[in-house]
């Protein structure tokens, strides 16, 4: 027969060697960089942003803005977001912009009747394919040429505006609401500079927007009701006949209200280099009275990027930037790490390297192996000017390295050795033996006085 004691003392071993079994087997995805300007360069813009394009969007850089997140009247840059809204609608409908054809109606002319907004003098009745609606609309601020687009495509006026804000969202515009197609002031329409900045890099991403404002005019032929008819972009950056041209010009639209003030969103391309401009509530005439300072301002931002930056890379793929602690590897204390690909940024031409800050986060002090080579271990940014991104990259493994299972072995007895579990084991087992010896003691007194009894009982 098994003593008491002991059978307490056989389970609760055996719930300690399975629960040190159990614990020693479970242990073994647009950076800015702001500049000032020339002391001698002045902006008259209320509002504007300048951006270096990349191939995608997530290489653009801001290189400078005034007040690129203050809310004001588009104007007749609402065309912006009309366009590439327009082009989605056409995409999703199948519609076939030479055949499809749009009327001007009561609706439309009711939209626009008293606003004074600028038309190409439609008549009610009026009928146009939907791409002479849509280039109109685009090159000049026709506005019942664009109220009857948004009622040909959408249904109606209200419909397409929601379609509009709808997709505003989706492209991750902020502070902007849209309240119509023809870009007359209203409470409820506004934007930024930096949610325009958003819709245009969104909408160039489908080849037919780009023509729509690249057009240097236009000729409308009627299906029904009118008479033939052409006209010119508002754009005078893109025409050679104007003071105004800038050949690097390379698409843009104009915009104006008494409110809104002079407005110019627009991009430029020259010896490889692409920039994104957009200048909002510019005045009429600058201090000696010259028209066309929103032309002006452009062209002098434009001048100012494509004169003074340059696309350089800063950091090579194979280099080694920093190496990380490494940890159960036999023949490995640490593995070198090196950026996952090249960091090539626009920088200020003439930037010296040396003074480039590398900030290394890395995703812990050390690693356990094994480790992959190509796995992310951490992450680098490229300052400039105390606190400027210039560029930012992960870091990754040079190599692999294999886990020595000797040492992991190890580890894991050191983890359960200073585990809670192991100082509650051993508090357990100190437990157990007391109350063993406290039983054996027990025991012992009742054999000896069993014993003092039969020998009493047999004298």
């Amino acid at each position: 027969m098994k003593k008491p004691g002991l059978r307490i003392i056989s389970r609760i071993a055996v719930i300690i060697a399975g629960l040190t079994s159990v614990l020693l087997h479970t242990s073994a995805q647009a950076a800015g960089v702001l500049y000032d300007l020339p002391s001698n360069m002045k902006i008259s813009a209320n509002s504007a942003i300048l951006v270096s394009l990349g191939a995608t969007p997530e290489e653009d850089t801001v290189l400078y803005e005034k007040q690129s997140d203050s809310k004001r009247s588009p104007a007749a840059l609402v065309r912006i977001m009309v366009g590439v809204t327009a082009i989605e609608i056409i995409r999703d409908k199948g519609i076939d912009i030479d055949k499809v054809t749009g009327k001007y109606s009561s609706e439309g002319f009711n939209i626009i009747a008293g606003t004074g907004l600028t038309t190409v003098q439609m008549q009610v009745g009026e009928e146009w394919t939907v791409r002479d609606l849509l280039s109109i609309s685009m090159i000049q601020t026709a506005a019942d040429a664009c109220v009857t687009l948004a009622i040909t495509l959408s249904g109606s006026h209200s419909q397409f505006v929601a379609e509009m804000n709808t997709l505003a969202k989706k492209i991750g515009c902020e502070n902007t609401s849209f309240a119509n197609v023809t870009g007359i002031d209203s409470l409820n329409q506004y934007t930024t500079a930096r949610d325009l900045y958003k819709i245009m890099r969104y909408a160039m991403e489908y080849p037919e927007y780009e023509p729509l404002f690249a057009a240097l005019q236009h000729t409308c032929n009627p299906v029904s009701g009118g008479t033939k008819r052409t006209y010119a972009t508002t754009n005078d950056m893109l025409r050679s006949t104007t003071s105004y041209y800038y050949s690097p010009m390379a698409f843009g639209k104009t915009g104006y209200t008494t409110p809104a003030g002079r407005c110019l969103a627009s991009v430029a391309r020259d010896s490889g280099y692409e920039y994104l401009c957009i200048v909002m509530g510019e005045p009429d005439t600058d201090e000696q009275g010259n028209r066309g300072v929103y032309f002006k301002d452009t062209r002098a931002l434009y001048q100012w990027a494509f004169n003074n930056f340059t696309y350089e890379k800063l950091l090579d793929k194979y280099e080694t930037v920093t190496q990380i602690k490494v940890n159960l590897a036999w023949d490995k204390d640490s593995v070198p790490l090196r950026p996952k690909n090249d960091v090539a940024a626009i920088v200020i031409k003439g930037l010296d390297k040396s003074t480039i800050e590398y900030d290394i986060n890395l995703t812990a002090d050390s690693v356990d192996a094994p480790i992959t080579k190509g796995q992310v271990l951490g992450k680098v940014m490229l300052k400039t000017n105390v606190d400027q991104i210039i560029g930012e990259v992960d870091l990754i493994a040079s190599e692999s390295v294999e886990r020595s299972q000797l040492l992991a072995m190890w580890a894991n007895v050191q983890t359960f050795l200073s585990s809670s579990w192991f100082f509650i084991g051993l508090v357990l087992l100190a437990l157990l033996l007391i109350g063993y010896f406290i039983l054996g003691l027990v025991h012992n007194r009742k054999r000896r006085h069993r014993r003092y009894k039969n020998l009493k009982r047999y004298r």
